[in-house]
């Protein structure tokens, strides 16, 4: 028994090993799988944010581009603000060289700068010039005497403002040498005979002797355009009064003012850069000189075409009569293309983007075209009534209810002014729409009259009348022969009623009107001359005294 016990005991210890061996074997496996279900089963894995790149770093005295790295040097240089101008220099490597007094001496050199700063490339890569290695650019020139040392700008990397453009080490270097150079030459006549009070001081960066010759210099430069003007007329002038003959020189037309304005603005550039103003101040001086030179120049060319257009109306009037409004209308339009041309041109010399700009007016001439459609279908109302040739300056015209003279025609309207003095005004687009009367293209206008004579008239005295307005009409030299009749229309009421048509050989509304005058007062010496009246409207009233139905005459027509 106790043998059997023992047996009983190793098997339930045996069993519990087996059932703990089970459950650490399914453990096992269940951890297995969880560890290795990722790589056998595809799930979406969200991958982890890219990291975001460094913000470029920005530069805060703008040295991004040559022309902004130069023009700001400059503008520290007109303040007197060395330390910061220093910072626009590049240093060279393992030499103590003393920036801020090499911009010192830059500012005194900048007065014999030649260049043009605002036309240096706005790229913050620079432009590939000859001879330059890329990353430099030539921004211009100091001439002192005969030396001449060219101001090269460099691209370099800095650490804490990025990719900058600085005045080259080679460049900084001989700053002293040109400096003590200009410190060594003479004083110039004007120097010693300007008054040193005038010298001394400097308001807003000019001395008082600048500012005094820059005023001086815009009267004494419109006299010397006039002057010249006038000794390159004087031999022409000359001339016709030798010859006697009737004749303008340039100066005497509508281009003489243009010209004028032109050298006298290129009198006054060259006297302003020879009063040596601040870099600077000359810098954007000329660009305001240049804005206003491109404007005379467009101003004369408009005058140019404008007389080349009178030429033309003038002649197409003589030869070809109809075809001026077209003419006049390209006329306004090439003086729109002009002022655009213009407003581009000053735009660009005063430092905009002007790819930039032409870039939105597509954008914005969409937009202005979908918010202006009114005036555009005038607008090509009025180019397709002008193609059409449907009406002309002058021409006389019932338009609506209106009867008047055509004035002008322009792009948006045309102007009527109406027969009481009134000036009517009609878009172009209403007009394309409406149908009207042109009186102007006619070479005859029809007399169509209808007149009646009295019932009590005689037919001899009807024949008479008729014989005689053929025979005037026929005799009439204003009245196209051939065409011309009269006729008895209507024989009703108590009239006969005539029909008139004649065409008088004109097309002028005025003239006709004088002819129709003409030919009715004759027809009423006619009528008068013949023995009768023209019929006045009238009403017949009949009164009877008429009896009843005979009832026997009625009896017996029934009967029978």
């Amino acid at each position: 028994m106790q043998l059997l016990r023992e047996n009983r005991r190793g098997r339930s210890k045996s069993l519990h090993w087996a059932h703990a061996l089970r459950i650490a074997l399914s453990i096992f496996l269940l951890v297995g799988v969880a560890v290795h279900s990722p790589a056998q089963v595809p799930t979406s894995v969200t991958p982890p944010p890219a990291k975001a790149e460094p913000a470029a770093p920005i530069d805060p005295l703008g040295r991004k581009t040559p022309r902004s790295a130069l023009l700001g040097l400059l503008k520290y240089e007109t303040k007197q603000d060395f330390a910061t101008a220093a910072q626009y220099l590049q240093p060279t490597p393992g030499r103590d060289t003393n920036l801020v007094q090499r911009a010192k001496e830059l500012q005194e050199l900048l007065s014999r700068f030649q260049g043009t700063p605002g036309l240096l490339s706005d790229d913050p890569e620079g432009t590939v010039e000859a001879g330059l290695s890329p990353g430099q650019v030539r921004a211009g020139a100091i001439v002192v005497g005969g030396t001449t040392v060219d101001l090269i700008l460099v691209r370099v990397d800095d650490q804490d403002s990025g990719k900058i453009w600085l005045v080259s080490r080679e460049t900084v270097a001989k700053i002293p040498g040109l400096y003590g150079q200009m410190k060594g030459e003479a004083p110039t006549v004007a120097k010693r005979i300007v008054p040193a009070a005038l010298t001394s001081r400097h308001p807003l960066g000019l001395s008082l002797a600048q500012w005094f010759g820059w005023l001086v210099s815009i009267p004494i430069s419109w006299v010397l355009a006039w002057l010249l003007g006038f000794l390159l007329s004087a031999p022409r002038r000359v001339w016709r009064k030798l010859r006697k003959v009737h004749f303008r020189t340039i100066w005497e037309t509508p281009l003489g003012m243009p010209l004028r304005c032109i050298i006298a603005i290129l009198l006054h550039a060259l006297f302003v850069y020879l009063l040596e103003p601040p870099l600077l101040y000359r810098t954007y001086y000329f660009r305001f000189l240049a804005g206003l030179l491109a404007g005379c120049v467009v101003w004369f060319v408009s005058r140019l075409a404008d007389q080349g257009f009178e030429r033309a109306v003038n002649r197409t009037r003589t030869q070809r009569p109809g075809g001026e409004s077209i003419l006049i209308v390209m006329q306004r339009l090439g003086h729109v293309v002009m002022l655009i041309v213009a407003l581009i041109i000053a735009f660009s010399l005063f430092g905009f983007n002007v790819k930039t700009a032409l870039t939105g007016l597509g954008i914005g001439g969409l937009a202005l075209a979908l918010g202006a459609q009114k005036t555009l279908e005038n607008v090509i109302g009025g180019v397709s009534m002008l193609m059409d040739k449907a009406l002309h300056i002058g021409n006389f015209c019932k338009i609506g209810a209106q009867l008047g003279t055509v004035e002008d025609i322009g792009l948006r309207s045309i102007k009527l002014r109406t027969l009481d003095q009134s000036l009517l005004v009609v878009p172009n687009g209403l007009l394309a729409q409406m149908q009207f009367e042109n009186f102007g293209p006619r070479r005859k206008c029809l007399i169509n009259q209808r007149f009646s004579l009295r019932i009590e008239t005689r037919v001899e005295q009807l024949r008479f009348v008729l014989d005689r307005v053929q025979s005037m009409l026929d005799q009439q030299p204003a009245i196209e022969t051939g065409t011309s009749r009269i006729r008895v229309a209507n024989f009703a009421g108590a009239a006969f009623e005539l029909e008139l048509w004649a065409y008088g050989k004109t097309g002028d509304w005025t003239e006709f009107t004088a002819i129709r005058q003409d030919v009715i007062l004759k027809i009423a010496e006619i009528v008068e001359a013949a023995g009768t009246r023209l019929a006045a409207p009238t009403q017949l009233t009949y009164l009877a005294n008429d009896s009843g139905i005979d009832a026997d005459k009625a009896n017996d027509g029934v009967r029978a």
